[in-house]
């Protein structure tokens, strides 16, 4: 049985991640321009975006995504908020999925293009349509923008594709915020993003296939002398491989960190814990099933296609919610594999790991680095608590940790500062560039 504090960390994960269940598939329709996005002289952000979707037939047709903020000290239990669009943007807002309000109505053209333009300040945001009446954002069927598809809709591998995505930039003169690393990088800087599967021993759906997201950096070179660092990233509940390129910017973020000199050309890989098991999320054995499949399956097959490095002092974990557990699980139960943690917004862990070894106490303080972090102002499951507090119980063991708790939810907002802190302060430190 799923114990009261798992249950309810998947009931408001379930909450937040609307579009995951609801969004279908590319329609066949005319596709307008997509988004537009134009720098003003208005507040309150001197940036206007303009949302677009063909639905002549439609009624009426609403803006559902995380295009949407609030105060987050506004933030209820049942993760309804403030809801206002970014013309009502004011500085000190976050960016929050909408879930128990309606969505915010477009406007029909003559031509069947529904339109809705407002404002919005700097940073990258998942949006998608519905069609229709719809009272509340988080129970209606929607779609992603069919003229701006997410990464890997065209691959049926991929699973469910939840939202497409925007990224914004600042008008230098109403808004400072610097979150130029989510941004596209310049073509030749860009590493190559793919979707793979690879032979499984313990997948179920389907048997003997499992899929992974693949990052290889710009110029990388299968013959070069030294094989390249590895990061291995784990997306959260309800989620799958696809997560941290789309909502996470993970390749943009990863881009700009490796031009920047702050990390060495590392190949990305991320991983989908779904599909592994029947046991329950969160369970040890959950746990042990995604550890089985690191080390039996996707390691070896990493290292037997790609030039990777098999030293611990050259591979990285990071995770978010769920993800970050599984990082804990690592650290904590399985030092050897890994040198490097981002451990952000962790799910609770097995009751049986609050109490920890002789050596579990050496594994922590064997950690190369350990990431810790979370939006101040998420409300699932204590996370907003435990985290903190695991961060300073890390660092009365020893251990090396530099922690990032920012302003936010149980969002993308929280994760891609998270990862982008991570490859710049903690990962691969001891790498230093060419002079």
């Amino acid at each position: 049985m799923l114990t009261g504090r798992v249950l309810s960390f998947a009931v408001a994960v379930a909450l937040i991640t609307p579009l995951l269940a609801s969004c279908s598939g590319e329609p066949e329709r005319p596709l307008p321009t997509g988004p537009g996005i134009a720098m003003t002289e208005r507040g309150p952000t001197g940036v206007s975006v303009t949302f677009r979707y063909y639905a002549p037939d439609a009624d009426s047709v609403g803006l559902i995504g995380d295009a949407y903020f609030t105060d987050p000290d506004h933030i209820a239990s049942n993760l309804a908020h403030d809801a206002r669009l970014g013309d009502q943007w004011r500085p000190g807002d976050v960016s929050h999925p909408l879930v128990a309000q309606p969505p915010a109505p477009l406007t029909r053209g003559a031509d069947g293009v529904w339109e809705l333009t407002t404002a919005m300040p700097a940073g990258t945001f998942s949006y998608g349509f519905v069609e229709g009446d719809c009272d509340r954002a988080a129970a209606c069927a929607g779609r992603y923008d069919p003229s701006n598809p997410p990464p890997f809709a065209d691959d049926q591998r991929a699973g469910h594709q939840r939202a497409s995505q925007i990224f914004v930039p600042a008008n230098p003169a109403f808004d400072s915020t610097d979150l130029a690393y989510e941004a596209d990088a310049r073509g030749d800087l860009a590493g190559l993003v793919s979707h793979r599967t690879y032979p499984s021993s313990q997948t179920l759906h389907p048997s003997g296939e499992h899929a992974l997201g693949l990052y290889l950096p710009a110029g990388y070179d299968d013959a070069r002398a030294e094989p390249y660092p590895l990061l291995i990233l784990s997306h959260g509940m309800l989620e799958n491989e696809t997560a941290w390129f789309a909502d996470g910017r993970a390749a943009q973020i990863l881009d700009h960190a490796i031009a920047a000199g702050s990390i060495p050309p590392v190949v990305m890989v991320t991983t989908d814990f779904g599909g592994l098991s029947e046991e329950l999320p969160g369970s040890a054995r959950f746990h042990d099933a995604y550890v089985t499949e690191l080390v039996d399956n996707v390691l070896p097959w990493v290292e037997q296609e790609l030039h990777v490095s098999h030293e611990r002092h050259d591979r990285a974990f990071a995770g978010l919610s769920m993800g970050g557990a599984l990082g804990v699980g690592l650290l904590e139960h399985h030092p050897d594999i890994f040198g490097w943690y981002g451990l952000w917004s962790a799910a609770p862990v097995p009751e049986g790991w609050r109490v920890r070894d002789a050596h579990q106490r050496e594994a922590i303080r064997a950690a190369l680095g350990i990431h810790i972090g979370v939006g101040l102002h998420d409300g699932i499951a204590g996370i907003s608590r435990s985290s903190p507090e695991r961060a300073e119980d890390y660092r009365e063991l020893g251990a090396e940790v530099t922690e990032l708790n920012v302003p936010g939810a149980h969002t993308w907002q929280v994760w891609r500062a998270q990862l982008h802190h991570f490859l710049t302060t903690t990962a691969f430190r001891d790498w230093a560039p060419a002079s």
